[in-house]
């Protein structure tokens, strides 16, 4: 029992906590300290002291004795008396549950700790939501051969349990176990206890991203009314300013208690968490035995056709003899099918008896990435038709436009999708190109901080309580360009920022291109993935997550470009392309029939197979007397989230794409301080990112089409601003003066 309220209030017993402790972050990439476990920190206080023999029992804190004391005993008894499986089976039901009890699994005696100094007791007292994605089902109910099939249906994420059923289900547990008193006697119990089980349900509710302070879950609740608060003896007195502060510093730490140990490490250990390839920032939970069942198939795939085995001696070898470390994947819901995800940016503990973490892959391929950035710059030619944003779109269309004259004959159109671009990549091929793309010898990376003031600190006239945002750069300069930061600034740093400070740093170094292609090809033939507890080679394509995927994949279609596509350079046609997505634009028929058959045939040297499903083209074609899909020449030409007019080249929004989405899942909502404020910066924002040039430039588009777009931002800012006061709840909606304002 004693150790469970050292878990509980380690405050008050001077342990490391999240209100007035330092976090290490050379140990943790988290905002907060992981306290899963405190076993080693815990130790010193149970040892005898000198001439003493025995196991030594500390004090407990004044505050802490009498009622809690009891409460605490009655928590960890109401938990081992509570079925979790069977609460879970009720509020979320799913195919895999058996008609009749099991056996309780072993974590329902392990999610509170006895009194006990075993490490495996803590296991589940975890502190972060983040867990839940590596965590394994409770138990397993039915054998291989007799698990019954999944209902069909048209996503996975309608497998998902909803979220309704999961709030429940967590509000339910978290009822059994925790004793009333600890929400107060009689009225006072009754009102705290249904304000925590409405927190339960709006945290269960979170988009990714939003956050959910220990402020805002301890508004409206009756703190000093709470009778194991009191000290002995002042019952009906009351209370001064510095015992309420005191009231409310211990449950405060009870209150971080209840979430960080109890409600997200139940979530962790009964459903698998995470977002969706197509639902923006919706958050969707799985079943364990659910997921398990979707996620096995798709993981054995890739273990057959992208990764290979590495024994265990040959990969710990790889890993001490270089910096860069293991990757891991998941798998995220695209539809009907999962999509491997690798993790590059995870910071992995270094090799060796420390327990800091190291830099993480992508840091280590900073230089890397720098250098491609310079060459980029300086020998653009070699990218081929590469565009690195959605906006250079209009810049090559309204280039095209211009070439044509005001009368051209019809353009034809044709946009091919390559299947898995990143997964079939062959990587002797794109270490080979890769050789040929650096153009000096020696390259020096420097850094320096841009420091600008947040969003609101630039509206003239406010009081605005915004941070300074800052952001290291690096820069690479080729063998012989000055160092000096004032010229650089003026040169091409400072071009086209505005309200920023610019910071030099001492930071600098050199490097060969030698050592830098070593370390390029090493991330690439050598990409190391650790699923479960084995290791695993990815042996075609390259890593998703990396921070030079794109450049990577740019460069080698660009060479596939100047080998397959050269009869697609003449100033009749266009020819885009966003990593994968080719976009061609022609006034000759021919070579767009000629491009979507040599494409569809594919490219076997370059891993080129393409998805026919997303061909599409604006006139009638056969290819293997197949008909390849047509768009209807009224509704534009959709292409990266734009539609493009076939005859005028106009640039609307593409805002079918998303008309089926919920426009709550497309929303971040920000819960705490000021949150009118942040209404009003989220509205702004909400049209700004709708505001590009290419849809408002008349010198491009007609002025119908101007409108349209201008009416169709307003319709959607209109929508979201709707739904994100629906989110904020009738309490913390901003007044009607500043909606009209706004």
């Amino acid at each position: 029992m004693l150790k469970i309220m050292m878990y509980m209030f380690p405050r008050q017993f001077g342990l490391h906590n999240v209100f007035t402790s330092q976090v290490d972050f050379s140990k943790t990439s988290q905002k907060f300290q992981d306290y899963t476990l405190r076993e080693e920190e815990i130790a010193p206080a149970f040892q005898p002291k000198p001439g003493q023999t025995g196991i030594q029992m500390p004090k407990i804190p004044k505050r802490l004795r009498g009622d809690l004391e009891q409460l605490v005993e009655r928590l960890q008894t109401r938990h081992g008396r509570c079925s979790y499986v069977e609460l879970l089976r009720h509020y979320c039901p799913c195919v895999f549950d058996r008609p009749h009890r099991t056996r309780k699994p072993k974590m329902e005696k392990d999610f509170i700790s006895s009194h006990k100094p075993k490490q495996s007791q803590l296991v589940l007292t975890a502190s972060r939501r983040r867990r839940a994605f590596s965590q394994k089902p409770p138990e397993k109910v039915w054998t291989d051969t007799q698990l019954p099939a999944l209902p069909e249906c048209k996503s996975l994420v309608d497998l998902a349990t909803p979220t309704s059923q999961v709030s429940a289900f967590c509000q339910a547990v978290l009822s059994k176990i925790i004793p009333h008193k600890f929400w107060g006697d009689e009225d006072v119990q009754k009102h705290n206890e249904s304000m925590i089980m409405q927190k339960i349900d709006h945290f269960v509710k979170l988009r990714r991203f939003e956050t959910m302070s220990l402020h805002e879950m301890s508004q409206d609740l009756k703190i000093p009314d709470i009778t194991w608060l009191q000290p002995p003896g002042s019952a009906g007195q009351k209370p001064s300013k510095t015992d309420t502060a005191k009231r409310h510093e211990i449950f405060h730490e009870f209150l971080y208690f209840v979430f960080d140990s109890l409600l997200i490490p139940l979530i962790r250990n009964n459903f698998y968490v995470t977002e969706s390839n197509t639902h923006r920032y919706q958050v969707f939970y799985f079943r364990h035995e659910v997921w398990k069942h979707i996620a096995e198939p798709a993981m054995a795939d890739l273990k057959a056709d992208m990764f290979e085995e590495v024994r265990l001696d040959e990969a710990l070898a790889v890993l001490q003899s270089r910096r860069l470390g293991f990757s891991q994947v998941r798998l995220l819901p695209k539809g009907d099918k999962l999509r491997p995800i690798m993790n590059l940016r995870r910071r992995a503990l270094t090799r060796g008896a420390s327990k800091t973490l190291g830099p993480s892959i992508n840091t280590i391929l900073g230089p890397v990435h720098t250098l491609l950035k310079l060459e980029r710059d300086t020998n653009p030619s070699k990218l081929g038709s590469t565009m690195f944003s959605v906006s250079d779109i209009y810049t090559r269309l309204k280039l095209f436009k211009e070439s044509l004259g005001p009368s051209h004959d019809k353009l034809y159109f044709a946009k091919i999708d390559v299947k898995a671009a990143f997964d079939t990549i062959p990587q002797p091929a794109v270490i080979k190109l890769m050789g040929s793309i650096p153009s000096q010898d020696k390259y020096t990376i420097m850094k320096h901080a841009e420091v600008k003031p947040g969003e609101r600190a630039l509206l003239e006239g406010e009081k605005s309580s915004s941070k300074t945002i800052r952001r290291w750069h690096a820069t690479a300069l080729a063998e012989g360009e000055p160092f000096n930061f004032t010229t650089r600034l003026e040169r091409d740093l400072a071009r086209k920022k505005k309200n920023t400070v610019f910071v030099d740093s001492a930071m600098r170094k050199t490097h060969s291109v030698g050592e830098l292609l070593r370390l390029l090809t090493q991330h690439v033939e050598q990409n190391l993935v650790k699923v479960g507890k084995k290791y695993y080679r990815q042996k075609i394509g390259i890593p998703q997550g990396s921070v030079l995927s794109s450049f990577l994949c740019n460069y080698f279609y660009a060479d596939l470009e100047a080998q397959y596509l050269g009869f697609l350079a003449s100033p009749d046609t266009l020819l885009l392309r966003l990593i994968d997505d080719f976009l061609l634009v022609t006034l000759d028929q021919g070579k767009a029939v000629r491009f979507v058959d040599t494409m569809h045939q594919g490219v076997p040297d370059y891993g080129v197979v393409v998805n026919p499903a997303k061909t599409l083209v604006n006139f009638d074609m056969l290819h293997d007397g197949t008909p390849v899909r047509k768009v209807d020449g009224q509704a534009g030409f959709p292409y990266c989230g734009t539609t493009i007019n076939c005859q005028t080249l106009d640039i609307t929004k593409d805002r079918q794409r998303d008309a089926n989405l919920d426009v709550s899942a497309s929303l971040t909502v920000d819960f705490g301080r000021t949150p009118g404020q942040n209404f009003q910066r989220k509205v702004l924002n909400a049209f700004k990112i709708q505001s590009h040039l290419m849809f408002y430039d008349t010198s491009h588009n007609s002025t119908r089409t101007v409108l349209a777009s201008l009416q169709g931002a307003f319709g959607e800012t209109a929508k979201k601003m709707w739904a994100y006061l629906r989110c904020l709840g009738k309490s913390r909606q901003p007044s009607g003066e500043l909606v009209e304002l706004s």
